[in-house]
């Protein structure tokens, strides 16, 4: 791990878009993408980990697209989010939410929770002039394509309503940026659309657009090379044979060199004579990136020192000759049992490995040929690991959150906290809220609920009247409910109302607490007020439609819930099964059931439901499962309700 910052680069991370005055070297390709985007409704942007995809769009092609007057949104993402704690995200799911909050990053948080897909471009594009196309992208698109996780539940309910809203919106064009061992599944998007997508796969960086990256963020400064030496030092990271202009350089390995370069410069050398070290043996350069990188790989998922570089080493690379070494390609599961799809995903993240066809399938091989030799050069010098700052460290542990690895975030955030100085609050705070929600996504909702205080207490002796404060009150007041006790829920949620920039979050928990008090005329009332503000808000349709469900205002459910029915959560779906006149087949009762296996009110819906058709025998099953269900519990009065069902009454 290479810690943040790298002077005049920009380090092992992404440009963004703060980066655009020293973003050089993809001129031809920005204006490749923006074309393309712009022409057609559906657009891959393709590439290896680490070839520049994130960088591109947001140090060149947005920018490019801003100053030619096109209608671009900021780009999209997946990756998880603290700005709101994970309780009140809404029950549609966490990529939803993620890419709502990524389109409008100015915006409150809140304004994503009852906002669908469909409402964010009707708002887009009732301010844009007719015929100018609404440019809206996704990069990282593959963490809900990719095949092991695209069956889970708020993945499919996240396709299903972007599939919905492209074809309601004809004017948005969609650009998805995805690794290339995802192609077919971007693809089937534009099937469903209708119109093929139009691809680009974005290339490593020629000779001279490195050069260019590696020169012109020094223009101004004091720091100048010497004639030549760019073009000595990028050909040292060159791969391809023939004529030199057929070259290309990996640009996470030309960051690496820059990063080198700085920390020479940092450690009182002079540049010549910083340029001469890497000149002299790149390879070591290149096996120290690899040393560090490997160090954090096995650390972070419990390895010994030497399991993953050793795999590594006997799988992707080849001897010819004692000293010489060449990378070839392997399947994906030519690994020992240790090394398992997390982890290779994870050394793919930290670009040691790129995807790559094989016969019979699909494989992976050294992100660059140059580090076969650097392989053979582990731990040849001891290393001393970057010290890591709380702020370093928080950015760890989201991340692991974004790869669905919240073992590995609760280790980084809570190294966080041990980091963070007491009077260092956002670090507290934000690193509270971190490990709140892994408590909450483990049903651990105790833990949850004193993380959460925890965040609360620091936040209000910061400031009492913070959006923060009202989001943490209502967290907690959901965590309660889920909990089983209302009293407490309805407690917090109240606390939370006091603050207006939060209110519309802590009037939803308010609406639940009190429906599941029995009090449903006043929980109607609370989310009224939500919609005379924003009669589309879904998330306030859905729980003011499930409590006219829940207490057989037929009509009116169908009314609410038909409104939010595109990617409904399964509550919504088991609801409108209980009210509407619809023949449903045992299949679609049995999907819900698995969905909804820990919901109390999923299974109530469903026992209500089948228990009207006659289906008393499994009716009973299922009103058995929704009083052992825990996430969330059902309430007293609801647990009257199951138990009528069970004694056959």
């Amino acid at each position: 791990m290479i810690a943040q910052g790298a002077g005049p680069w920009v380090g092992l991370r992404p440009f963004g878009r703060d980066d655009e005055a020293r973003f050089f070297g993809r001129i031809l390709e920005t204006r490749k993408v923006a074309e393309l985007w712009q022409a057609h409704r559906l657009s891959l942007l393709t590439g290896d980990s680490g070839v520049g995809k994130t960088s591109l769009l947001h140090a060149g092609v947005v920018p490019y697209l801003a100053n030619n007057a096109a209608h671009v949104v900021p780009i999209g993402d997946l990756r998880y989010r603290r700005t709101l704690p994970a309780p009140v995200i809404t029950a549609r799911g966490r990529p939803l939410f993620a890419l709502l909050s990524s389109w409008q990053p100015t915006a409150d948080p809140a304004r994503s929770v009852g906002l669908t897909i469909s409402g964010f471009f009707r708002r887009q594009t009732s301010g844009a002039p007719p015929g100018v196309p609404i440019l809206v992208a996704i990069d990282g698109a593959e963490d809900v394509l990719r095949p092991a996780v695209a069956s889970r539940p708020e993945n499919r309910r996240f396709r299903e309503e972007l599939e919905a809203a492209l074809k309601a919106f004809p004017s948005v064009h969609l650009l998805l940026s995805v690794r290339p061992d995802c192609v077919e599944e971007a693809r089937a998007l534009g099937a469903a659309l209708g119109a093929p997508p139009e691809r680009y796969d974005l290339p490593a960086l020629d000779r001279q657009s490195a050069i260019d990256a590696l020169t012109r963020p020094l223009l101004g400064s004091d720091l100048q090379f010497d004639s030549g030496v760019p073009a000595r030092l990028v050909d040292r990271l060159t791969t391809g044979q023939g004529r030199p202009g057929d070259a290309l350089v990996d640009p996470v390995l030309l960051q690496v060199l820059c990063t080198e370069l700085w920390e020479g410069l940092q450690g009182g050398g002079r540049l010549s004579a910083v340029v001469k070290r890497v000149l002299d043996d790149a390879d070591r350069m290149l096996a120290e990136f690899c040393t560090r990188t490997l160090f954090t790989l096995t650390t972070d998922h419990g390895l010994p020192t030497c399991e993953i570089g050793g795999w590594m080493r006997r799988t992707f690379t080849t001897s010819r000759g004692e000293k010489t070494h060449e990378a070839r390609p392997a399947p994906r599961s030519d690994r020992p049992k240790e090394i398992t799809d997390t982890v290779v995903r994870a050394v793919e993240d930290r670009h040691l490995l790129k995807f790559c066809p094989v016969s019979g399938g699909v494989g992976f091989q050294l992100q660059h040929p140059r580090l076969a030799s650097a392989l053979q050069r582990l731990g040849e010098a001891p290393l001393k690991q970057p010290e890591l700052t709380a702020g370093d460290l928080l950015r760890e542990a989201e991340q692991a959150m974004s790869a669905g690895n919240p073992q590995l975030a609760e280790k980084y955030a809570r190294e966080a906290l041990e980091t963070a100085g007491r009077g260092d609050n956002d670090i507290q705070i934000s690193a509270r809220v971190v490990l709140g929600d892994i408590a909450y996504l483990r049903g651990e909702h105790e833990s949850a609920c004193q993380a959460y205080e925890q965040a609360l207490e620091i936040e209000l002796m910061v400031d009492t009247r913070s959006p923060a404060v009202a989001y943490l009150f209502a967290a907690i007041a959901r965590v309660h409910l889920l909990r089983g006790d209302t009293e407490r829920a309805l407690g917090s949620a109240r606390s939370g109302r006091l603050i207006p920039a939060g209110e519309t979050i802590t009037m939803l928990e308010i609406a639940q607490a009190l429906w599941q008090a029995n009090r449903h005329q006043a929980a109607i009332k609370e989310l009224n007020l939500i919609l005379d503000r924003d009669r589309e808000h879904c998330e306030a349709l859905r729980i003011r439609g499930e409590i006219y469900a829940d207490h057989g205002k037929a009509q009116q459910a169908i009314n609410d819930l038909s409104s939010v029915a595109v990617a409904a959560p399964p509550s919504a779906r088991a609801a409108y099964m209980l009210v509407a006149s619809v023949a449903v087949s045992r299949g679609e009762v049995e999907e819900l059931r698995e969905e909804g296996r820990r919901h109390g009110m999923v299974l109530l819906y469903l026992a209500q439901a089948v228990n009207r058709r006659g289906e008393r025998d499994l009716a009973v099953e299922l009103a058995f499962e929704a009083l052992r269900a825990t996430n969330p519990r059902l309430s007293r009065h609801h647990r009257r309700q199951a138990e009528k069902i069970v004694r056959r009454q």
